[in-house]
């Protein structure tokens, strides 16, 4: 949540391995441009940068095994909405 450049969904991608699946999710037109170009830099295949909120994850239930937020749960005014999207999207 919050992907900004994308540095840890690529490190993400490279632990899951290529039968995997890493997602980045970010709000900000210019922080998936650098991802994106991050990501064409780092020549993996098995991520994909999401625009959203989130508020809204743009994924469907049960999606993710894991997620990682870092400085950016706190900058919600809705954190309870933030933390029932978490948990819809995960696996159970």
């Amino acid at each position: 949540l919050g992907s900004g450049g994308g540095i840890d969904v690529l490190l993400s991608a490279r632990r899951v391995g290529p039968t995997g699946k890493a997602y980045g999710l970010d709000m900000t037109d210019e922080m998936l441009a650098l991802a994106n170009e991050n990501k064409r830099k780092s020549g993996l295949e098995n991520v994909e940068f999401l625009k959203g909120e989130i508020e809204s994850i743009p994924l469907p239930d049960n999606t993710v095994d894991v997620i990682i937020s870092n400085c950016v749960i706190n900058l919600s005014a809705d954190k309870d909405k933030v933390l029932r999207e978490a948990f819809r999207v995960l696996k159970p």
